[in-house]
């Protein structure tokens, strides 16, 4: 049993997710897992996802260590630390994220959760590993000093044994996401951090140059930089400078801020920045592995190169592959089981490379499937290929793709063919959906069918191609065409410039793959993830990035807070205290606005502005009356086309009602053709003053603001 600790604390909690955290107790206490729950909200995914274990599940910490926690919160990586070391002591300032930690993992023994100020506690020992997992950059809100950062890494260091190692997870202040459009993860402002915090002090994150500076500074000379990708909360790739590429970039990149914008292809550009070798300094996350120079020294010398993470799957399919490298330079490759469900995956898959027969694997293919050994701990380890695979080989033009595709082609169609049936097997698989063929017209069978053979799988060299992955090879007869869609769609979406050379629907068909084909096939896939694997669970909670074209910015207000004002004449005149003003965001020019009059018995006239501060075209109607414009310069099919920055209507009632509606469509990119329109119409009234009239447009439109 966990030891629940409350010596240190004071009886309050500084910070707090808010309510959600009760919500979050009741349901480890009721729910063996967050699947379990039934809970859709992201606080909860994000606390109890076992997806977080990922930022430290292929790291190899040393034989009985002892791991001093910091800021475990409700505990995301609390449970991975108890079943790798041998001592596990979490350290939380709050109370209610304790509790929850310790209702999570209470069955650990070797588990003691301390609740209050870490400065105020002693330790008996020193540790192994200190671990700060996304809590290093708010170290400004709780230590004092000019210093508070280099204070907070010395004071962690200070808890180590001699050669013991930090482990610290955090955002890059100049992470690629970022400048994409990401708001700030902390304080959810666009580009702050890009900006070095001008007005935030109790939050910060560091630019790997940044971190370097930090190391040196407080005495760690040993460091490893790793980069999480997408980031360190819900990592699927661990990347390293040896392994670093745009291979696997923007893959399961699901995205969970609904402010969230794309301001250009992330993808493009991280291929960008790879060629240039400079993607280290724009990852998303670092995890830096640190400590003093006897720290270096007593780390092991195989260092992970690159770690693939496949964990947001069923239990029974959780598995990780990790790259290593020794001392002398030599690479190996370890497919692990992540829990002990998946022991079982690996086994079948390791005996099925093990079988003479097999898809890619018949004579006169010139493949093979690559073969693993089976370790004792249920681990299967892989020989390193130093050749390129036939993904990566692909060239950017028609040939290569059309040659690449016929190799694949030709390695499905090398197992054993048959007519069209589904078998029970098919169906767990895929599903029930059947093509719809007519008589004789049916697809061509293979088996056994290597689900995963993809060009990323497939490595040729020296007139032999070896095929990794056998994860999902299966003896059910499966249709040719689907293998060969899977694996074009997977090249496409991984490598989406290839769309601008040869489209993927013209490379489809010219194997005879239709519209209808690909549709059932969308269905066969869908079915394999998520009723068989039940993978990518996390794109339940995902949302669409609202992608921004940068060439319409100038001249975008169609996505902006704007202020609607109604103006009421009661005896007086348009007061602004007889105003009644309405905040809304116009979207894509969609408007619409409700004012609620008091007294409006009261009222004699009303009168409407749209917005303010903007010239605009606007095309309005009201269903309580009608609008009459005011002040604006023309009327076009568009609308009211308005030159000044205070358009304004006259709305005209029988009697006027206690709410008034308006709805429409305010364009505010369309000024540049309403000036130039507005110009021609003036030039052809005034004659020679057509001069004064051009000058005084440029005038007016180098006056209108780009954005409010």
């Amino acid at each position: 049993m966990a030891h629940f600790n409350t010596q240190y604390y004071k009886g309050n909690d500084q910070y707090s997710d808010g309510d959600i955290e009760d919500k979050i107790l009741q349901i480890v206490r009721e729910s063996e897992s967050l699947e379990e729950s039934g809970e859709r909200s992201f606080p909860v995914l994000y606390h109890l996802s076992h997806v977080r274990e990922n930022i430290l599940s292929w790291y190899s910490f040393r034989e009985g260590a002892s791991v001093l926690e910091i800021g475990p919160g409700p505990g995301a990586i609390t449970g991975l630390l108890c079943r790798r070391c041998r001592k596990v002591t979490s350290v939380e300032l709050s109370h209610r994220r304790a509790m929850i930690n310790y209702e999570r993992h209470k069955e650990f023994d070797n588990l003691t959760i301390m609740v209050g100020n870490l400065n105020d506690m002693q330790f008996s020992e020193a540790f192994d590993y200190v671990i700060l997992n996304g809590v290093f950059e708010y170290a400004g809100s709780f230590t004092q000093g000019n210093d508070p950062y280099g204070t907070f890494l010395k004071r962690c260091a200070g808890y180590l044994k001699d050669d013991g190692i930090l482990l610290i997870a955090i955002e890059n202040r100049l992470g690629l996401k970022y400048f994409a459009g990401a708001p700030e993860d902390h304080t959810e402002n666009y580009m702050e951090g890009l900006k070095d915090y001008p007005d935030n002090s109790s939050v910060h994150t560091f630019s790997k140059h940044e971190w370097e500076n930090l190391l040196d500074r407080c005495g760690l000379p040993f460091r490893r930089f790793y980069y999480p990708y997408p980031d360190y909360k819900f990592p699927n790739e661990i990347f390293t400078g040896e392994s670093l590429s745009a291979d696997g970039f923007s893959r399961n990149a699901w995205n969970f801020n609904p402010r969230r914008l794309e301001l250009f292809d992330e993808q493009q550009m991280g291929s960008a920045l790879c060629g240039e070798g400079v993607m280290e300094c724009f990852m998303n996350s670092f995890l830096i592995e640190t400590g003093s120079e006897e720290a270096g020294r007593g780390v092991s010398s195989t260092r992970v190169i690159y770690a693939k993470l496949s964990t947001d799957r069923a239990p029974q399919f959780r598995i990780q592959t990790v790259i290593s490298e020794d001392g002398k330079g030599r690479r190996s490759v370890v497919k692990s089981p992540v829990c002990p469900e998946a022991e079982g995956h690996l086994r079948r898959m390791n005996k099925r490379e093990l079988e003479p027969a097999g898809q890619g694997a018949a004579p006169g293919t010139g493949a093979s499937l690559l073969q693993g050994r089976l370790l004792d701990d249920g681990s299967v380890a892989y020989p390193y290929l130093e050749a390129m695979s036939l993904e990566k080989l692909i060239e950017p033009d028609e040939d290569s793709i059309r040659a690449a595709c016929a190799k694949l082609y030709g390695l499905i169609m090398s197992g054993s063919l048959s007519g069209e049936e589904y078998t029970e097997e098919f169906t767990r698989l895929f599903g029930g959906a059947r093509p719809d063929h007519p008589a004789g017209c049916g697809y061509e069978m293979v088996h056994p069918a290597n689900i995963d053979l993809i060009f990323g799988n497939i490595f040729p060299s020296d007139g032999h191609a070896d095929i990794i992955d056998g994860e999902w090879i299966t003896d059910a007869p499966v249709p040719a065409l689907f293998l060969l869609w899977r694996a074009v769609n997977e090249l496409y979406s991984s490598r989406r410039s290839l769309e601008m050379v040869l489209p993927q629907e013209e490379l489809l068909k010219e194997y005879g793959i239709g519209a209808g084909d690909r549709q059932l096939f969308w269905k066969w896939a869908e079915h394999f993830e998520k009723k068989y694997v039940k993978a990518n669970s996390l794109s339940a909670y995902a949302l669409p990035a609202r992608r921004v074209s940068l060439a319409d910015l100038q001249w975008s207000g169609e996505d902006v807070r704007l202020t609607a004002s109604l103006y009421t004449d009661r005896g007086n005149g348009f007061r602004e205290e007889d105003s009644i003003h309405v905040d809304l965001i116009l979207r894509d020019g969609r408007y619409d606005v409700s004012f609620e009059i008091e007294n409006p018995d009261e009222v004699r006239a009303l009168r409407f502005d749209p917005l303010e501060g903007c010239a605009c075209v606007c095309s309005l109607k009201t269903g309580e009356g009608t609008l009459r414009a005011l002040n604006a310069s023309a009327r076009s099919k568009r609308g009211d086309v308005f030159l000044t920055m205070d358009p304004a209507y006259r709305i005209s009632c029988r009697k006027i009602p206690s709410v008034i509606r308006v709805t429409g469509c305010v364009k505010t990119k369309d000024v540049r053709w309403a000036l130039d329109k507005s110009q021609e119409l003036l030039h052809k009234r005034m004659g020679q003053a057509g001069g004064v009239v051009r000058r005084a447009a440029k005038r007016l439109l180098a006056a209108v603001p780009v954005k409010r």
